[in-house]
This record gives C-alpha cells, structure tokens and sequence, in this order.
C-alpha cells in the first residue's frame, strides 16, 4: 500500500524507509513517533516533530504524549494500549521493558478490570495459532531487514506460547526461505522462534551462513538444523545488535 504525492501521515513504530511505503518521501509526513534506533534516509518537506523514545512500546509514547487527553480514552482504545505493551513487552519478559511501560499497563489493566495474566495467556494463545498462514506469510510476519557487512538479511522473529507447532514445520520453512530471500532481495532469512514461557530462542539452521550467524553472533554450538538459544527474546536489544557473519 503506497501513499500518495502531498498526502498528510504520521509514521508510527519505525523510522526506516524500507519499512515504509515507497513514495514515503513524497508525502507530506508530519510527525514521527517510534522507540527505535534512528535510521535516516527519510526526507520532509518542512520542519517536523520527532519523539523517539527508548521504551519497549510505541503505544507507550503515545500515551504519554496524550497528556491530560488520556481522561477521555474510550475503553477500547485503553485495550489496544494495554494489548500493545503486553505483546512488545511479551508481558515483561523482554529485556526492551521499562518501568514506564510496565507502571502504564498495570493502571490501564486496573482500569479495565483486567487480569494482566489472564489477558496476556489469552493474547498469546491467540497469537500462536499460526495454522491458517503459509510459510512464505510467516517468515514475513514479523521481521525486518537488515545489512551485516554488505550481506542482507531478513529477520524474522515468531513469539509463541507454543513452539512446537512452528518448528513442526522446520523443513518446509527452511524450504521456503530460499523463494522469501530471492523475492525480497536479501542474501538470507533468519528465522528466531521465541518461546515467550521458557524465554529462549530457536533459530533455525538451513545451510552454512545461518550456522556461521549462530556460532559467530551467539557462541552457540551447531549440531543439525535447529539451535536453541537461552535468554534470547528481543530482535531489537539481543538479536540484531549481536549479528555477525
């Protein structure tokens, strides 16, 4: 979905060009509210507002920036919030979490009359059913682009309650991410399955840059095509600031 020439946005959750629409840079962008790194390459046509925060959750700025508006917030508004932070959080698991972000879903949930643990077992329950998506759509759910040294990759993270029923399907989507790679013009995908419950990452291991990644970027040791990796949970803080070929 692209946008038109002059046509007013607000970017929220990225500041990356190549994560954005193509004609991005001919719209008449307005504001950028985002909690990652900065990347550039992005161009105004005047003077705008930027708040990048180092916070796990878009939705945690937003509020914040809401101010006293925040009175008016229709429940379900307050739901997508407290939904936001529990999954970028993966319900404080993360290492990406905050004080700021935990003390704003615990008054949200109060508000709702919400268990946060009960919520967050639903959400993630829902949230592991990945039957209905092909390979190809999983391996792009939840990923970014990324350069290491000239090679590009994409990194693809599927947090779940229940791993296994991804990792049933280990040899059709290392199969598959040849044809993702060629299309998304990439050298490789990186596929991480998170295990929100054990807080470990499953990487698999197609061929020999993925074992390369895994032993140079982790220290892990590589025997076959799968390699769990323990404490691993977030591609923003543990994943992409350790890659390496």
């Amino acid at each position: 979905m692209d946008v038109a020439d002059d046509e007013t946005v607000i970017i929220v959750d990225t500041n990356n060009p190549a994560e954005l629409p193509e004609n991005i840079n001919n719209a008449n962008i307005r504001a950028i509210i985002d909690h990652h790194k900065l990347v550039g390459g992005i161009e105004t046509k005047g003077a705008i507002s930027i708040t990048i925060r180092p916070l796990a959750c878009t939705a945690t700025i937003m509020h914040n920036l809401m101010g006293d508006y925040t009175v008016q917030m229709p429940d379900a508004i307050k739901g997508a919030m407290l939904s936001c932070i529990l999954s970028d959080t993966l319900e404080f698991r993360s290492p990406t979490t905050t004080e700021t972000d935990k003390d704003l879903a615990i008054k949200l949930a109060d508000e709702l009359k919400l268990s946060i643990v009960d919520y967050a077992n639903e959400m993630f329950a829902a949230k592991s059913d990945v039957s209905e998506f092909s390979d190809a759509e999983l391996l792009r759910m939840d990923s970014k682009k990324y350069e290491v040294h000239g090679t590009k990759f994409r990194i693809s993270v599927l947090e779940t309650t229940s791993p296994r029923m991804i990792l049933d399907r280990k040899n059709s989507l290392m199969a598959a991410m040849t044809d993702v790679a060629q299309e998304d013009s990439v050298d490789q995908v990186l596929l991480f399955v998170v295990d929100i419950l054990k807080e470990q990452a499953t990487m698999l291991i197609p061929n020999n840059m993925t074992k390369s990644v895994a032993q140079n970027s982790f220290g892990a040791i590589v025997d076959g095509d799968l390699v769990v990796l323990p404490g691993i949970m977030s591609r923003k803080k543990q994943i992409i600031p350790n890659l390496k070929i």
